[in-house]
C-alpha cells in the first residue's frame, strides 16, 4: 500500500545526497534520519490494527478498551508523511517551475496519492475516534456513576477509557445534569433531582443507560477457541476461520483478547 510503500521512499530521500532532505538543515536531518527509519512491515501491521481497532468498536454495542498504542503509532506516522509530502510537493513544485525533462507528465503526482493514503489513515482513525464518543456520549450517566465508586455501577466501562475520553464522559455528565436542572427538574425536592441512582430516595440503577451486549453480532474467529458456549444451551467448538452471527455477550471475552475480530 502506498501508506507504507512510499513512506519507506520518502525515508530513503532522507538519507540520499540529491534527495529533498537537502533542503533541511543538517542538524534537523541527522535527527529525522534516526528517528523516522520504521520496517514497512511494522507500518503495514498499524495500518492493518488501526482498520480492526475500528471495525470492532464499530460494530461492538459496548466500549472497548482504548488503543493507545494503535493511535499514538498511526498519529506519529501521519504526522511523518505529512512533512514528507510538504518536501516531495516542493520539489515537484520546483521541478516544474525549471521544467525538469525528468519530471513525470502523469496528471497525477506522487505527493497527491501520498496524500491519499494519509486521508485514508486519517479517516480510519477519526472514526474510531468519533465512534468511541458516540458511545460516551450514551453512556455518561454510567461512566460517571462508576467513578463514585459505586460497587453495584451496571456497566464496568471507565476502566476501557483513555485519560482525556474520562474526562469527556464526566463533563457530559456534568452538562446533562445542568441542562435538566434548568429545564424543570430544580422545581423537584432535592433528593429527586439526581440523574444518578440515589437511594432510598429515588430510582436505583435501573435509571442508568447500558449497552445492549446481547445485540447478535457478525464474529470472525482468528484463533481455535476449542469449546464455546453461544447461548443458554447452545455449546459448540469453535475454530479458526469460522464465521459467526451469535449474541455479542457470547464472544466478548474473545474479543477483547483479539482472538475474535467483528465485521
Amino acid at each position: 500500500m502506498f501508506f507504507e510503500d512510499h513512506l519507506d521512499e520518502a525515508f530513503s530521500r532522507e538519507t540520499s545526497p540529491d534527495g529533498v532532505a537537502g533542503w533541511r538543515t543538517n542538524g534537523n536531518s541527522n535527527n529525522n534520519e534516526a528517528s523516522l527509519h520504521i520496517p514497512s512491515a511494522a507500518l503495514s501491521e498499524l495500518l492493518k490494527s488501526l482498520i480492526q481497532a475500528t471495525e470492532n468498536e464499530r460494530c461492538a454495542p459496548d466500549i472497548l478498551p482504548y488503543p493507545e498504542a494503535i493511535v499514538d503509532g498511526v498519529a506519529a506516522q501521519i504526522a511523518v508523511q505529512n512533512e514528507q509530502i510538504r518536501l516531495l510537493s516542493a520539489e515537484e513544485k520546483q521541478q516544474t517551475a525549471e521544467k525538469d525533462p525528468g519530471a513525470s507528465l502523469l496528471p497525477f503526482k506522487p505527493s497527491d496519492i501520498m496524500a491519499l493514503e494519509v486521508q485514508r489513515a486519517q479517516f480510519f482513525l477519526s472514526e474510531l475516534l468519533r465512534c468511541r464518543l458516540r458511545k460516551i456520549e450514551a453512556l455518561a450517566l454510567s461512566l460517571f456513576y462508576e467513578g463514585q465508586l459505586h460497587s453495584d455501577a451496571p456497566t464496568q466501562l471507565r476502566g476501557m477509557l483513555s485519560h482525556n475520553e474520562v474526562i469527556v464522559a464526566d463533563r457530559l455528565a456534568e452538562l446533562m445534569t445542568e441542562y435538566v436542572l434548568q429545564a424543570g427538574l430544580q422545581s423537584a425536592p432535592a433528593e429527586l433531582q439526581c440523574l444518578i441512582p440515589n437511594l432510598p430516595y429515588a430510582e436505583g440503577v435501573e435509571m442508568l443507560p447500558v449497552p445492549e451486549i446481547d445485540q447478535y453480532v457478525f464474529c470472525v474467529v482468528l484463533d481455535d477457541l476449542g469449546v464455546v458456549r453461544l447461548g443458554e444451551d447452545a455449546v459448540q467448538a469453535v475454530h479458526a476461520g469460522e464465521i459467526f452471527l451469535v449474541p455479542y455477550r457470547a464472544f466478548r471475552p474473545y474479543i477483547l483478547d483479539g482472538r475474535v475480530r467483528l465485521v
